[in-house]
């Protein structure tokens, strides 16, 4: 009866089957149904009986399988052998073939009232069974999930025999398991009980010894990694790659055997750096972590073979690390090394490995590879600047399969952004694409860590490595004790890695012999490391660009800079703690308007001359940029003047007015006008000196911020 009803509708739907789960109709749906039915409200009350049936038959299920176990016959009294198939029972009675949906619909709940008596019956035998003892095999428990059934035994979390899932002496697992049956959770962990600490440290331990892939995996998880990097495990503490190169080995023909081949082995190598976590907990810290992890337990809809039966010694691994990933992320792009392993104040994690970037720069300047000298990237000039770029790639190596191109999320933007404005009227245009124009085989590859900096870089897709360690269980993390504080401290490996920049042969000249290619623009110049206490000659051997002052214990003058790279700025960041450094004015440091105090936020860039010598480029001020001075123009003015400063803000004008140019504008500085009154506001239109993303008019409050970029006026910001 029940299987000609749902025919009917499944009739009405044009379908052969339900979907797995509860009936959801939609309202075109149900008016389907309703009409072919010619019953108002039919398909309401059938979802209703056939989702009330759904749940029932799985719970008749689990029961019945329950009593078998048991050994209890699960059939009732009134289904016996005797009455099986005399037609006495109403559930196996079927109404009139020829009935309408509406008296078939109505059997079926007649014979779900009678389903249901016989599972009160039941319920009876199971309040009986619950004097049974608790063996300790795993017996499936009906907690508050939605589907499947959850195992324990009556020593272990999920049934699962290892020390770290025993409920003894680990409220933690006695909460989790009430948790993931819908009880109160009765069970409390003190955090701040030594006991407590001693045991999920060997928790910690035994669970590694047994399951040390996936405490790997844990340490990883979350780490966002550059799209084509390959993770290379197991470098404890340097990764070689070798490649062999020759010289020219052919030659026309002559009489005597004159061998010309030259060969060597070139190597690059890729280190792995220590990284520590060192943290300290609150033991009403390490309890809402315990919190968060039951809340997690009771939401999941855990059945036997799933995967998410989470100990919470990997739980609380995993919660500690996310922090860690983020970091990692971002030490991987920009990331400098720098140790100081007698430091006494907590250094940036941003010291904890060379990232990609750096290790571009230093290939760069150790002569590994020639960049392009091409400028700046811009809005105006993306399309014609990335085909130039790869235009100027060798041509065997340009037709090479699986080259990427990487580049910041704005230059990618910005490419299909100048395609449109120049192809978009074009019947052949194809809208946004993510390979170079022209070039299917080297794919657009947008890397988050280059996102405004202007640079861009080709190489192969199999060029680029993440090195890690596999841990150590005493590596992974330990807690520990300390007054009224638990410390959680441990170790692992990272180590960015480039494999091959260019292969320099004896006769080559020019890019022949480089598999990777890049513009000239400045890299890693916003990443510092610290130099060291009271330095008068900090040196630039591992960075140009330093933190001053961190670890004074006295004020201290800066004469000179020792290993520099000519031609190369230098970036000295102020960051004092109680003890400044002062760079002098002399024959070695030649600045502009005098001794130079780098105070806290205080930066002076420096370009390294021949000789040993450094030039003031620029100096910063932390106050002077906390505090703007804007420049008020003149009602009606269509121009303003850059030797004024860098912020204008507009006036009431008598008349519509226009602000077409800004004079005496420096190659790359940007400027803001900011709208100063809504009477005749000034509006600047996209065309002329100006290429905005559409025109705007500054009323009162409404600002611009453009680039001057080679000759135009280009928008940044606006707001």
């Amino acid at each position: 009866m029940w299987k000609q009803v749902m025919a009917a509708v499944l009739g009405a739907l044009g379908l052969s089957a339900f979907k797995e789960g509860p009936l959801e109709f939609t309202a075109e749906e149900k008016k389907t149904i309703d009409k072919a039915t010619k019953k108002d409200g039919f398909a309401d009350k059938f979802m209703k009986e056939y989702n009330a049936k759904l749940a029932l038959d799985g719970a008749n299920n689990a029961i019945d399988k329950f009593m078998e176990e048991q050994g209890i016959d699960p059939a009732p009294p009134e289904a016996k052998e005797d009455s099986k198939n005399n037609g006495d029972n109403p559930s196996t009675v079927l109404p009139n073939a020829d009935a309408s949906l509406e008296q078939k619909l109505n059997a079926v709940i007649e014979d779900s009232k009678k389903i249901k008596a016989d599972n009160e019956k039941l319920a009876a035998n199971v309040e009986k069974l619950k004097i049974l003892p608790d063996a300790d095999d795993p017996e499936i428990i009906k907690g508050n999930m939605n589907k499947g059934n959850i195992k324990h035994s009556a020593t272990h979390l999920f049934g699962i025999d290892a020390s770290y899932n025993e409920f003894e002496g680990r409220p933690w697992n006695q909460a989790a398991k009430q948790a993931s049956l819908g009880q109160n959770i009765t069970a409390e962990t003190d955090w701040t009980n030594t006991t407590n600490i001693d045991k999920i440290n060997q928790d910690l331990q035994n669970y590694y010894r047994v399951e040390n892939q996936k405490i790997t995996d844990t340490l990883l998880d979350g780490l966002v990694m550059k799209k084509y990097v390959e993770l290379i495990s197991g470098v404890s503490d340097e990764y070689t790659m070798l490649s062999i190169v020759t010289g020219e080995i052919t030659q026309s023909m002559k009489s005597k055997y004159l061998p010309k081949n030259k060969a060597k082995f070139e190597s690059e190598k890729g280190k792995v750096r220590d990284i520590q976590i060192d943290m300290t907990f609150k033991g009403y810290e390490l309890k809402k972590l315990e919190k968060s992890y039951l809340k997690k337990i009771a939401s999941l809809r855990i059945t036997d073979s799933n995967p998410y039966k989470e100990p919470y010694v990997r739980y609380l691994v995993g919660e500690i690390m996310k922090r860690a990933r983020k970091e990692d992320k971002i030490v991987m792009g920009r990331g400098v090394w720098h140790n100081n392993p007698d430091r006494s104040v907590p250094a940036s994690f941003m010291n904890n490995a060379d990232g990609y970037l750096k290790l571009i720069d230093m290939a760069r300047d150790e002569g590994k590879y020639i960049p392009f000298k091409m400028g700046k990237i811009t809005p105006v000039n993306a399309k014609d600047y990335i085909k130039d770029f790869v235009e100027r790639i060798p041509y065997e190596f340009r037709k090479n399969p699986d080259l990427q191109l990487v580049s910041g999320g704005n230059v990618i933007r910005w490419y299909n952004e100048a395609r449109k404005l120049t192809e978009g009227t074009i019947q052949t245009y194809s809208g946004d694409i993510m390979t170079v124009e022209g070039f299917s085989n080297i794919e657009l590859v947008e890397y988050d860590q280059l996102e405004g900096s202007g640079f861009i870089y080709l190489t192969t897709k199999t060029n680029e490595k993440l090195l890690t360690d596999k841990p150590g269980e005493s590596g992974v993390l330990q807690f520990e004790k300390a007054k009224r504080d638990i410390d959680a401290f441990g170790d692992y490996k990272i180590g960015p890695f480039i494999a091959m920049f260019g292969r320099k042969q004896y006769d080559a000249k020019g890019y022949n012999d480089q598999i990777f290619f890049s513009n000239d623009v400045e890299i890693v110049t916003d990443t510092y490391v610290p130099a060291d206490t009271n330095d008068a000659t900090p040196s630039l051997s591992r960075h140009h660009s330093l933190i001053i002052g961190a670890y004074n214990t006295a004020a201290t003058n800066i004469t000179n800079l020792d290993d520099a790279i000519v031609g190369k700025k230098v970036y000295l960041l102020g960051n004092p703690n109680g003890f400044p450094s002062t760079v002098k004015n002399n024959a070695n440091i030649i600045l502009a308007d005098g001794d130079f105090v780098l105070e806290d936020g205080n930066l002076l860039v420096l370009n390294a001359l021949p000789g040993g010598k450094f030039i003031e480029v620029e100096r910063r001020t932390g106050t002077v940029e906390d505090t703007v001075t804007q420049v008020v123009l003149a009602d009606g003015a269509a121009s303003a003047d850059a030797l004024e400063g860098n912020n204008f803000v507009t006036s009431s004008n008598t008349a519509p007015t226009a602000l077409t140019n800004i004079s005496n504008a420096v190659e790359d500085e940007e400027y803001t006008i900011t709208g100063g009154s809504d009477t005749n506001a000034t509006t600047i239109a996209s065309s002329g000196n100006f290429f905005l993303s559409a025109a705007i008019t500054l009323n009162d409050g409404v600002f611009i911020t453009v680039v001057y970029s080679n000759g135009k006026f280009i928008e940044v910001a606006r707001g």
